[in-house]
């Protein structure tokens, strides 16, 4: 009796917490699929304050709006972001070049790129040897090999882009790049996926080297918790002054076609009984008929696109900036990391230019991530759309990750002026099937049915009928995917798709099916398809 009490007792209290845990679970889970479901709202007004949109070099562009909102469009692009900009210099462009005229107006909610593009990391970075791996078992190789290539392709897009304009303010540079890998498991599984992608795309494993733990440490000044590391090309950019600097030429170069409507957010979208303008955007403004309708929002898309509920949520993520300690090496912004723990990763970058005292900009460390930190076993962020808020465990361990990652000894003392210099937090857009969404929007997804109009045709090219469109969804890879999606989407609303051009500033050569993925193409039947269950399970 003695032993059998004791044996019982701790028997009870095991089986209590374990109903416990799966009751808290499943009330985790509950409240999970209601954010995910949820109207994700506009964007809210009393935002953090990111680091990359202070200091801005187009003050004109910060809140620029008409006297009057226009009207009527031919186009209306909702956001103002890296996605929203690309689709306006594409259409323009290209119009330009065929001698017609279509007016684009872009409406932004708040201040011009306060969304995703103005609070992101700052990379131009997939990780191909992961990428390749995981699409190679969903898509078969010769996918993989193209979705890899279509993402890789942006580094010399964006970095030849801002040369060749002379948008030196937009840092655009290419990098060396380090996974960092703290977890032994997840460090051999890793290198098992470089040797499958050698296999696979030989070509795109020539920058890649795999150090181990000795040669890691010494090469790169990790800290004795890293088990050792994978380097390849990758890219840095100053997110949103590439995209101001590009609104600010489309202003200057079509000042009657183009215009950007600031602080004017979109309240709902109706239709007409007009073939050739037959959606109401109503804005709190205003309301202007258009003929298309660009839905480049990312995290806030399904707030007029209700179809996409569940299938396309916010997920909040938290930037810093950071001055780097005193020993810290001086790469003067040619180098970027990933911190890969067993679960989870953070990831840094860091600007060009010696380290400010107290009140300057330069060499600032920019490291995100920490999502498995933020609690609820890292899902309380997914279904946050407000960026008016920063997580305080995700927060807690931002700021004190990077000695510890890079080793007390290789960090030094903090820097004169304290380490932290600003903390804010943004939401991406993440989908249920980890693709982003590209393309024409079927009533069945929007609501609206706009009345059918005749196709007609301009004197040296074909107009699409009216519709709504999307370009949304990146899954935390929005700067090696956004740009390129947007001049597709500009592409096909122009009904551009079957015309083969020579490779030009920010556009690759060939006709649109030659470079672009066609696992993005958004349709009813791969929304339906895309199941947020399967999502959740291999996170």
């Amino acid at each position: 009796m003695a032993t059998l009490l004791p044996s019982i007792r701790e028997t009870y209290f095991g089986v209590k917490a374990l109903l416990q845990t799966v009751a808290e679970d499943n009330a985790e889970l509950t409240s999970l699929q209601a954010r995910l479901n949820a109207d994700p709202g506009i964007p809210v007004s009393n935002p953090t304050t990111s680091f990359w949109l202070k200091n801005t070099p187009f003050l004109d562009l910060v809140d620029k709006r008409s006297k009057t909102l226009p009207k009527y469009a031919d186009i209306v692009i909702i956001g103002s972001g890296i996605t929203g900009t690309s689709v306006a210099r594409t259409i323009l462009s290209e119009c330009a070049s065929m001698g017609i005229n279509r007016r684009v107006v872009m409406l932004e909610a708040r201040q011009t790129c306060s969304g995703a593009t103005g609070r992101n990391g700052g990379h131009i970075k997939c990780t191909p040897h992961e990428s390749f791996c995981e699409y190679k078992d969903r898509f078969g190789v010769e996918r993989a090999r193209a979705l890899v290539d279509f993402q890789t392709s942006h580094l010399p897009i964006l970095v030849d882009l801002a040369k060749q304009e002379s948008w030196d303010l937009a840092e655009a540079r290419q990098v060396e790049t380090l996974d960092v890998f703290y977890d032994e498991e997840v460090w051999l599984d890793n290198k098992r996926k470089v040797e499958e992608f050698r296999k696979g795309m030989p070509e795109g494993t020539r920058d890649t080297f795999v150090w181990e733990k000795g040669e890691a440490h010494e090469k790169y000044n990790l800290g004795g918790h890293a088990y050792g590391a994978i380097t390849y090309q990758a890219g840095a950019i100053w997110p949103c002054r590439l995209v101001t600097c590009a609104l600010d030429s489309l202003l200057r170069t079509y000042p009657s076609d183009f215009t950007l409507e600031t602080h004017t957010s979109v309240e709902n979208i109706s239709t007409t009984r007009n073939p050739n303008q037959p959606f109401i955007v109503h804005t709190s403004r205003g309301d202007i008929l258009a003929c298309h309708i660009i839905h480049a929002t990312n995290a806030h898309t399904a707030r007029l696109v209700p179809g996409l509920r569940g299938k396309l949520f916010p997920v909040r993520g938290t930037m810093t900036a950071q001055r780097p300690g005193k020993s810290f090496p001086k790469l003067d912004g040619s180098r970027s990391w990933c911190l890969i723990n067993k679960k989870g990763y953070e990831y840094v970058t860091q600007r060009p230019g010696q380290v400010d005292s107290i009140d300057g900009l330069g060499g600032e460390i920019m490291i995100g991530g920490g999502m498995i930190q933020s609690g609820r076993k890292g899902f309380g962020e997914f279904g946050v759309a407000s960026d008016a808020e920063t997580n305080y465990l995700t927060g807690c361990h931002l700021g004190g990750v990077l000695p510890m990652g890079f080793g007390l000894e290789n960090w030094g003392e903090d820097a004169p002026g304290g380490r932290m210099k600003n903390m804010w937090s943004g939401s991406l857009g993440l989908t249920a099937d980890m693709m982003p969404f590209v393309g024409r929007l079927e009533p069945s997804l929007t609501g609206r049915t706009p009345v059918k109009a005749n196709l007609s045709k301009d004197a040296v090219g074909p107009v699409t009928l009216p519709a709504e469109w999307i370009s949304a969804g990146y899954n935390g890879e929005g700067m090696v995917n956004a740009w390129l999606c947007g001049v597709a989407l500009g592409l096909m609303v122009l009904g551009r798709e079957d015309i083969s051009a020579a490779k030009t500033s920010g556009r690759p050569h060939g006709k649109l099916d030659e470079w672009f993925p066609k696992e993005y193409i958004c349709s009813q039947a791969r929304v339906t398809n895309a199941s947020v269950y399967e999502l959740l399970e291999t996170r």
